[in-house]
């Protein structure tokens, strides 16, 4: 009689999530700070009403399940951020069941300068957080008005900053310049990507509340 070898049925792959969630980490203890959700997919596709509070939802309860309660920032990407309305995302964050303390949206500078405030003043006046994700040629004026719209600055960092990046006294880079005018505003300072605890020391001695990258995403393994 012959035998049939018993093969396991595969099991399928798991769909990929239509997100990811970044880190963002306290650089003067270490803890967690923050989560970063980013949409995967078509950028047509992933700002309708429903996509992102599915999204929202699915970010909310996929950070939960990790233990974590830092809040959730929504990075908004810059190629969709004109076409958006300050309601749409509020009420995309209400219907996922998120509050006001909860989520905060992460807005791009560029493109600020190119459409105008209407979208953070928007947000704001909604009671949302924004945050500026800043660009390198620091292009928006940071005055009174500017500093009124942001809860916090995003911002690329040199891999090897220097300590003296943001003292009063002596010549500064403009990203030296906007790092003084948000902390006198006071603003957090987020660095986008801290690569060692050897550069999280120096960017907190910089003036830096916070940090992304691999340094934080090291804390949610």
């Amino acid at each position: 009689m012959n035998v049939i070898p018993f093969r396991p049925r595969s099991q399928p792959e798991a769909e990929p999530l239509a997100f990811a969630i970044g880190a963002r980490v306290d650089l003067r203890i270490g803890a967690l700070a923050a989560g970063v959700v980013r949409p995967r997919g078509e950028v047509q596709d992933l700002y309708s009403f429903s996509n992102l509070a599915r999204t929202l939802r699915g970010a909310r309860m996929a950070w939960r399940e990790r233990g974590a309660h830092a809040p959730l920032v929504l990075a908004i990407a810059p190629e969709a951020q004109n076409a958006l309305e300050a309601d749409l995302l509020s009420e995309a964050a209400f219907e996922a069941g998120c509050t006001r303390h909860m989520i905060g949206f992460e807005l791009n500078e560029r493109e600020i300068v190119s459409a105008g405030p209407a979208l953070p003043e928007g947000l704001r006046a909604r009671g949302w957080n924004v945050l500026l994700r800043g660009d390198p040629d620091c292009p928006l004026p940071f005055g009174a008005r500017a500093r009124a719209l942001y809860n916090e600055i995003v911002v690329d960092v040199p891999d090897t900053p220097d300590p003296f990046l943001a003292l009063e006294n002596g010549d500064r880079t403009p990203l030296g310049r906007r790092i003084l005018a948000a902390r006198e505003a006071g603003l957090l300072i987020t660095a986008e990507s801290v690569r060692s605890a050897a550069q999280a020391r120096i960017l907190a001695i910089a003036g830096f509340d916070r940090g992304g990258g691999p340094l934080a995403e090291a804390g949610l393994r």
